[in-house]
C-alpha cells in the first residue's frame, strides 16, 4: 500500500493541496476529480498503485485548496491543470479524469496535447457532446442533470447545501447513483461531504456550473469556447463509462470522440454507476494499468 503525503502547491496565483504517493522515479499519473468530490477520491487508486506516481490535487475553490473570488471558467481551470504540472515538474503524465475533472481534461487536452501521453475520462462526456444532447433533447439528456439551472441562482444553493438536511442530500446525490446496492465505500462519501460545512466551501464547486453556463449564454465566450473545439485532441484518449450512470447516458457519450476530434478507447464497465472511482476502484485500476502499459 502506497504512502501517501500532502503538499501546498503554488501554481496560477492560488495554492493547492496536492495528495501524492509513489516513488518519483515510477509512472507518472495527474488525476483530477470530480464534483463535489476532492483528492480522496482517488485514495483507493493511490493505495492500489504503488509502482506509480499519482498526484491528486484538490481543485480550485475545492476545500483544501485556495478559495478565490473568480478563476472557476474553464480557461482558468485549465490553466491550473498547466501550471500545477509545471510546478510539480511533471512529464509525459496520464491524465486521470472524473465529472467535472474530466470536463477540465477534455478542455486541457485541446489546449495542451502534448503536454500529456494520454487521456483518461471516466464518465464524463465531452462538454460539447453534452450541451448539444441537452439542447436537442437526446435520450432526455436535459432532464438527467435537472441541478444545472437551480444552481444558477445566487447564494442559495450553497447555503442549503451546507445545512443539515443539504448535506443528506448531498450525501443522496452519492449513493442514488451506484450501480450495484452497497458497493460504494460510503465511509469515504460521508468524509467528502464533512468537508462542506459553511456556503463558502462549496460556493467555488458550484461557480463551475455558473461559470460554464455563461460560457454558452454570452456571445463572447460562448465564440470563445466553441473556437477551442476546432482544436482536435492528438493525445490517445480512453473513455472509461460505468454503464449504470443515469445522468449520463453511454449512448450520448460515446459520441464524445467526434467531438474531440479523435478516435478514442471506449470502456464500458457493466453494473458500476457514475462514481466509478468510489464504487468500483478495483476494476479501474485494471483500467489504468492496461493504459499506462500500453
Amino acid at each position: 500500500m502506497a504512502l501517501i503525503e500532502h503538499r501546498q502547491v503554488a501554481a496560477n496565483g492560488i495554492t493547492f493541496h496536492v495528495a501524492v504517493s509513489g516513488p518519483q522515479s515510477a509512472p507518472q499519473i495527474l488525476c483530477l476529480h470530480g464534483y463535489p468530490e476532492g483528492w480522496m477520491s482517488w485514495r483507493h487508486v493511490m493505495e492500489l498503485m504503488p509502482e506509480c506516481r499519482i498526484y491528486a490535487p484538490d481543485l480550485r475553490g475545492f476545500p483544501g485548496s485556495s478559495y478565490p473570488k473568480s478563476g472557476y471558467d474553464v480557461f482558468t481551470l485549465t490553466d491550473d491543470v498547466k501550471a500545477l504540472i509545471e510546478a510539480l515538474g511533471i512529464q509525459g503524465a496520464l491524465l486521470m479524469t472524473h465529472d467535472w475533472g474530466g470536463a477540465i481534461g477534455w478542455l486541457f487536452a485541446h489546449r495542451f496535447s502534448p503536454m500529456i501521453r494520454r487521456l483518461v475520462v471516466v464518465n464524463c462526456t465531452h462538454p460539447r457532446t453534452l450541451v448539444r444532447a441537452a439542447f436537442t433533447l437526446e435520450d432526455w439528456q436535459i432532464f438527467r442533470i435537472p441541478w444545472v439551472l437551480p444552481y444558477q441562482v445566487p447564494y442559495l444553493p450553497e447555503w442549503f447545501m451546507t445545512t443539515g438536511i443539504g448535506r443528506k442530500a448531498l450525501r443522496w446525490s452519492f449513493t442514488v447513483r451506484e450501480g450495484q446496492p452497497g458497493t460504494m465505500d460510503r465511509a469515504l462519501v460521508d468524509e467528502i461531504v464533512a468537508r462542506f460545512q459553511r456556503p463558502r466551501d462549496i460556493h467555488g464547486p458550484v461557480e463551475y456550473y455558473r461559470q460554464f453556463f455563461q460560457s454558452l449564454i454570452f456571445p463572447s465566450r460562448h465564440r470563445r469556447l466553441y473556437d477551442l473545439y476546432k482544436t482536435p485532441i492528438t493525445t490517445p484518449v480512453t473513455l472509461v463509462w460505468g454503464m449504470e450512470d443515469g445522468a449520463l447516458p453511454s449512448a450520448v457519450s460515446i459520441k464524445s470522440f467526434n467531438d474531440a476530434g479523435c478516435e478514442g478507447d471506449w470502456r464500458p464497465l457493466p453494473g458500476v454507476g457514475h462514481f466509478v472511482d468510489l464504487e468500483a476502484w478495483v476494476k479501474l485500476v485494471d483500467e489504468i494499468r492496461r493504459v499506462y502499459r500500453a
